[in-house]
C-alpha cells in the first residue's frame, strides 16, 4: 500500500502544501514523490523541515 505525502494537495490542480508559494506539482513530481511513499526524498519536503528546524526558539521572559 503506497502513502502519499501529507502535504501532496489535490483538486483541480494539485498543489505542494510543503511549498511556501503552494507551487503546483508536475506529473513527474506526483509520481516520483507527492503519490508515493517517496515522498520523503522530495525537495520541497525537505525544504520544509530545513526551514522549520532553523526556526529560532521563542525566548521566555
Amino acid at each position: 500500500m503506497e502513502m502519499e505525502c501529507p502535504y501532496h494537495e489535490k483538486g483541480r490542480v494539485t498543489v505542494c502544501g510543503a511549498s511556501i508559494t503552494h507551487m503546483a506539482t508536475s506529473m513527474e513530481d506526483e509520481e516520483a514523490f507527492c503519490a508515493t511513499e517517496e515522498h520523503y526524498r522530495c525537495p520541497m519536503l525537505l525544504s520544509l523541515v530545513l526551514r522549520k528546524g532553523s526556526e529560532r526558539p521563542k525566548r521566555v521572559n
